[in-house]
């Protein structure tokens, strides 16, 4: 789906209208189903890895920055004994989640000269008790609250590739990007191609589900008025 938020929103209330005749439909509610719905199948399809070659489902992150912070202040117990502690800014905005972990698929550098590696604090501290350790790996964690920790080096940007349903969150925490003006309707509406069909009737079932029970509410003894 390389369409817009604004355009798709538009075909499944005009789908949905010429179905109830409703008219009275928010088009915030209608995307907020779009993005639960083409949440759930991508989550599904991640486990699969059929979903590797649609690069139009990622977002990169451009210039993502980080600030030193207090070891002592720090939610990762496994953190707070490395010899310095970076933070991202910016939480890392809504990445799709999977059994396999977070949709991240490559943190660089921001001339892409090299990569760090996204690990668990469990695997950070295995790794320190390791007699020998591979030089030059620099690791990364996405902690539960939504930002990113880099421990025992200083590095102040990078750039994130993951998939997320809100690329215009994405623009706002890029720090190359502050200046952008362009409206989230513009965006394009984050989904897979094997997968628009399949979204929008579940939208559209949801809709006249509760196009149904609104009008049964409103008439609970089934007559019609005149």
């Amino acid at each position: 789906m390389n369409q817009s938020n604004n355009s798709i929103v538009g075909k499944v209330i005009n789908s949905y209208r010429l179905l109830t005749k409703d008219g009275h439909i928010s088009r915030r509610y209608v995307l907020k189903l779009l993005r639960d719905v083409s949440k759930n199948l991508l989550s599904k399809k991640l486990m699969d890895r059929t979903l590797a070659l649609e690069s139009n489902l990622y977002t990169k992150l451009e210039c993502l920055e980080f600030e030193k912070v207090e070891m002592v202040k720090c939610p990762i117990i496994e953190f707070r004994m490395c010899r310095t502690l970076m933070k991202s800014k910016c939480k890392l905005p809504d990445p799709i989640f999977s059994r396999l972990g977070a949709s991240i698929t490559e943190i660089v550098s921001l001339d892409g000269m090299f990569e760090l590696k996204l690990i668990s604090a469990e695997q950070y501290r295995r790794n320190q008790k390791r007699k020998y350790s591979i030089d030059g790996e620099v690791y990364i964690y996405l902690a539960e609250d939504g930002h990113l920790y880099i421990p025992d080096e200083e590095i102040y940007s990078l750039n994130v590739t993951f998939m997320t349903l809100f690329p215009e969150e994405a623009d706002e925490c890029s720090e190359c990007k502050k200046d952008n003006c362009k409206s989230g309707w513009d965006y394009p509406f984050i989904g897979s191609d094997k997968l628009d069909d399949v979204v929008f009737k579940e939208v559209l079932q949801i809709l006249g589900s509760t196009y149904k029970a609104t009008q049964e509410d409103q008439n609970p003894n089934g007559i019609e008025g005149n």
